[in-house]
C-alpha cells in the first residue's frame, strides 16, 4: 500500500527541505505552558477542564467570552499518529480507497520522524481504538507500522471523542498529534474530540481525506446508497436540486469543523484522494491550505 516512491520522495524532501521539516515537527512547537519566561503568543476559546489560570480577563472584559493565553516553549517531542480505520474509510470511486491515502499521510510524518530518530506512535481507531504502537524510535518500528497500515482491518462507525479520550489518557510527555481521517461524524462529538487534542498536544494537526466522488456526489437519477458504517440502505433520487444541497452540507460540515480547529489553535486540512500524496503531504508541511476539497 505505502508506494516506494513516495518514500523517495520524502528522502529527497528531508534533504531539500530540512529547515521546513523541521519547522513542522519539532523545534518552536507551540502549546498551552505556564511558568516565568514563557512569551504568551496568542489565545483560543475556553473549554471546560482547561486550567482557570490561563485565562485572560482582560480579554474577557472586552469581548465577555473566555479565551485561554497560549504560550510557546522550545522542546523535543513524541509524534502521535490516530488513522481513522472504520468502515468509512474504505470507500473509494477511483484507483485509491481513503484509508490508502490516509495511510500514505501518516506513513509521511513517521518517516520524517524515523529520519529525525525522533519518537512516534501510531494508533488505529473507530468507535474505540483498536491496534496501538507505543512510541518508539528507528526503522524496525517504521517498519511495524507499514505492516499494519498493509492488514489492518475497517470495521465499525467513527467516535474521535471517545478515542481521544482513551488515547489522551496514555500521553506523558509534550506531543504533537496528528489525526487522519475523513471525519464524516456529527460535529458535536467532533468537536468535543478536538478540544480534547487541543488541551493534551503541544500542536497538532488534523488531516482530513475525500473521495472525489463523495464530493462532487457522481451519480444520477435514481440510486440505492448502503451506509458503509451502519449497513442500512437507502433510495434516493438524485436531482440537481439534491446534489446541491448534498454538496453545501458537506461544505458546511468542512466549514465547522475548521471553525472548531481555529478556536483551538489546530491546523486543518483537507485533500482529495485524486490530489496526489506527496504534493498533499508537501502542502502540510508548507502549511498551504490552498488544495483543500
Amino acid at each position: 500500500m505505502i508506494d516506494p516512491t513516495f518514500l523517495e520522495q520524502l528522502r529527497k524532501l528531508n534533504l531539500i527541505a530540512h529547515k521546513k521539516v523541521s519547522s513542522i515537527y519539532v523545534g518552536g512547537r507551540r502549546s498551552i505552558c505556564h511558568g516565568r519566561g514563557i512569551e504568551a503568543f496568542d489565545h483560543r476559546e475556553y473549554y471546560p477542564g482547561d486550567d482557570f489560570r490561563a485565562i485572560d480577563w482582560k480579554l474577557y472584559g472586552r469581548t465577555e467570552k473566555l479565551y485561554i493565553r497560549r504560550f510557546e516553549e522550545e522542546r523535543n517531542l513524541t509524534l502521535h499518529i490516530l488513522i481513522d480505520s472504520s468502515t468509512s474509510m474504505d470507500f473509494s470511486t477511483g484507483s485509491m480507497r481513503k484509508f490508502d491515502y490516509a495511510g500514505g499521510i501518516a506513513a509521511g510524518f513517521a518517516y520524517i520522524a524515523t529520519r529525525r530518530y525522533e519518537k512516534f506512535g501510531t494508533a488505529f481507531y473507530a468507535d474505540k481504538l483498536r491496534e496501538i504502537l507505543q512510541s518508539k524510535k528507528g526503522k524496525m518500528h517504521f517498519f511495524r507500522m507499514v505492516d499494519l497500515l498493509n492488514n489492518i482491518s475497517l470495521s465499525g462507525t467513527t467516535n474521535l471523542e471517545t478515542c481521544i479520550t482513551q488515547y489522551t489518557s496514555m500521553i506523558k510527555s509534550k506531543s504533537f498529534i496528528v489525526v487522519v481521517s475523513d471525519f464524516l461524524e456529527p460535529i458535536e462529538s467532533l468537536g468535543n474530540g478536538i478540544y480534547r487534542i487541543a488541551k493534551y498536544a503541544k500542536d497538532a494537526i488534523l488531516v482530513q481525506i475525500l473521495d472525489p466522488g463523495e464530493i462532487d456526489l457522481r451519480w444520477n437519477d435514481e440510486i440505492r446508497f448502503e451506509d458503509m458504517e451502519t449497513t442500512n440502505f437507502e433510495r434516493t433520487y438524485i436531482s440537481p436540486n439534491f446534489r446541491n444541497e448534498y454538496r453545501k452540507r458537506l461544505q458546511d460540515h468542512i466549514f465547522n469543523i475548521q471553525r472548531i480547529c481555529d478556536s483551538a489553535g489546530i491546523e486543518f486540512f483537507s485533500f482529495r484522494t485524486d490530489t496526489p500524496i506527496f504534493d498533499a503531504f508537501l502542502n502540510i508541511i508548507e502549511g498551504n491550505k490552498l488544495r483543500r476539497s
